[in-house]
């Protein structure tokens, strides 16, 4: 997500709604790249095709620029380099997902059926996007940015349901990995419970 300094006195549900724009134009940009790459001009071009749909353009942005905002290559330092995160309220579920998404991929490369590759792939992606997901939520230590957290949170608990269904999708496709697919769903379901918790924890503060 791009850095809404200005937007500091939204709620929840103003910061949901940019949530979900700010995924659909991401979503729209990579329907129009295939259409594009390699003319003069690519990124121009895109960026005319998105911004003439005014549900795609940032509120409150100045749009010049990549479709991820201007920052996204910026050599920045990582917040989980060093520094206290691993005491941040949700450290706990990062550091799940990550172990989970290691040992998916173990078995997306050695117990995968070559038919349900594309499938297999398909969780890996969910994944990454809860743990960008839960990373872009350890960064968020201020008060004035809680709905901003919340947000994110709820958008957390729609992405576990979507993997959910992804992986109950392959237990179908390939029955003798279901033992350690319902491990993975298991898991899933403490993380839903561990970011509830967290949502009403942010709800119910002062």
């Amino acid at each position: 997500m791009k850095n809404h300094s200005d937007n500091k006195q939204w709620n929840e549900y103003n910061w949901e709604r940019e949530i979900r724009r700010d995924e659909k134009r991401i979503s729209r940009y990579f329907q129009e790249l295939p259409l594009c790459m390699d003319l003069p001009g690519e990124e121009d071009i895109i960026m005319k095709k998105l911004m003439a749909q005014p549900d795609l353009v940032p509120t409150n942005a100045e749009w010049s620029g990549f479709v991820f905002g201007e920052s996204f290559f910026e050599d920045e330092d990582d917040f989980l380099i060093g520094g206290d995160w691993k005491q941040r309220k949700g450290a706990d579920i990062f550091i799940q997902l990550e172990k989970i998404a290691c040992e998916w991929n173990v078995v997306f490369a050695s117990e995968l059926r070559t038919a349900n590759l594309k499938d297999g792939m398909a969780v890996i992606c969910l994944m990454g996007k809860q743990l960008s997901r839960c990373a872009d939520m350890l960064g968020i230590d201020t008060d004035d940015m809680r709905p901003l957290k919340i947000s994110l949170a709820k958008r957390l608990l729609a992405d576990i349901n979507e993997l959910v269904g992804a992986l109950r999708d392959v237990r179908n496709k390939q029955p003798n990995l279901e033992q350690k697919i319902n491990g993975f769903i298991g898991h899933l379901h403490s993380i839903r419970e561990k970011t509830i918790d967290i949502i009403n924890e942010l709800k119910t503060a002062k």
